[in-house]
């Protein structure tokens, strides 16, 4: 029997829904969306007061399920899938400290739009959740990373069959403000490895300027794996700090998770590490880029007085950068006493990061091979490599007159 819209009444076969009129006298439609993951059937029901328009909603549900195989409306809040996501999805296949930056970002998401279902979210709702993140004195890098995320997030929830479409595709990316390194020159970096040359210290700063070590790599760097005998260091982990987690079902009184009974961390089953004490562990370098350096005569006689001024102190981990008690070395310390070197040395306050930003320089004026800083450095690519590099008007001012030289002899 035909009926509005065109639609035909006719017995369905299984699994393509059921419409029908309830005894109340409203008209309602049922289709069948498959299996949830604990293996009841997923559903998706309505009603309405008139045939027209239930078959109206009928044929739209139907149409979706069709071209997406799910329900794109589950009554799911975007909290609780970032909290599944994170737990389940995200937990088992990053490091805990990229988890720790995913949990950070996920607050101010939730902050801005954590109440809205999932399916509801629209380009409007992704505006405003990164004109949240951006505010409050929080800079454009942190509406940028919050708004990566969220696409993330939602992009794996579309690929569960969660949400039909990820709206973040339909929305421009903040714009992050464009931040200019400062590495130090030449000269900056010999007056600098003079004023901390009897320093405690000295050999960290100066594998983070001759080297671009990163300050996981060298915080994380044990006795065992500096060879004198060869004069190479091997870099083989990283010192990371991560977050305890609660254990505890129900949840404990205890508001921090380093309290609970039952903490752990959230640490992938295939990441190999170390623990070391208190939330500290050792991890492999990134994108486990396990690599050896040569050690030159500045840095070995650096790191054989760090050696000197350490005998007899504790240090149940051979961390060569430990702190004086044996316990690994905090991160916000390790930036003090960096600006508090500069400082004494009386060069401007920049970042520890710059110093990696300082030996791509150094390495590039010296007219080192791009492959060479790029295995020094331990990047992925070339590409990376020389997003860290910064022609000097010296070099740059040889390259031209180089060149000019071809015109006029």
């Amino acid at each position: 029997m035909a009926t509005e819209l065109g639609h035909v009444m006719s017995r369905r076969e299984y699994g393509e829904g059921s419409f029908y009129q309830r005894a109340d006298g409203r008209w309602a439609g049922t289709i069948e969306l498959g299996w949830k993951p604990d293996g009841t059937r997923h559903r998706k029901t309505f009603s309405a007061t008139t045939k027209a328009e239930a078959l109206r909603k009928f044929n739209e549900a139907k149409k979706t399920a069709d071209l997406w195989g799910a329900n794109p409306t589950r009554q799911m809040t975007v909290q609780q899938w970032f909290d599944e996501w994170l737990d389940d999805i995200c937990a088992p296949r990053v490091k805990p400290k990229t988890l720790d930056g995913y949990r950070s970002k996920a607050k101010l998401i939730n902050q801005a739009i954590g109440r809205v279902k999932l399916g509801d979210v629209t380009p409007a709702h992704v505006r405003a959740m990164n004109k949240h993140a951006g505010s409050g004195g929080r800079s454009s890098t942190s509406a940028l990373g919050a708004h990566r995320l969220l696409r993330k997030a939602m992009e794996d929830a579309r690929r569960e069959g969660l949400i039909s479409m990820n709206p973040c595709d339909l929305v421009d990316a903040p714009r992050k403000a464009v931040f200019e390194p400062r590495p130090l020159t030449a000269l900056e970096a010999q007056q600098f490895l003079r004023s901390v040359q009897d320093d405690p210290y000295a050999a960290r700063w100066a594998l983070a300027l001759l080297y671009g070590m990163r300050q996981g790599e060298v915080l994380g760097l044990t006795w065992d794996n500096i060879d004198f005998e060869n004069k190479a260091i091997h870099l083989q982990w990283q010192l990371q700090r991560v977050t305890w987690r609660h254990g505890c079902t129900p949840k404990c009184s205890y508001k921090h998770a380093g309290n609970c009974p039952d903490r752990y961390f959230d640490i992938p089953a295939g990441l190999e590490h170390r623990l070391l004490e208190g939330a500290y562990i050792l991890t492999r370098p990134k994108r486990n880029k396990k690599r050896m350096v040569p050690m030159i005569p500045f840095v070995e006689a650096a790191l054989r007085l760090r050696l000197a001024q350490t005998v007899g102190r504790p240090n149940p981990h051979n961390l060569v950068f430990g702190h004086p008690d044996g316990q690994p070395r905090d991160h916000t310390k390790d930036h003090k006493l960096w600006h508090e070197a500069l400082d004494a040395a009386g060069l401007p306050s920049i970042r520890l990061h710059d110093a990696r930003h300082t030996a791509a320089t150094l390495l590039l004026e010296a007219g080192v091979d791009i492959t060479i800083i790029q295995t020094i450095l331990g990047h992925s690519d070339v590409v990376m490599t020389r997003h860290y590099q910064f022609a000097s008007l010296a070099l740059t001012r040889a390259a031209i007159e180089g060149m000019a030289e071809q015109f006029t002899t």
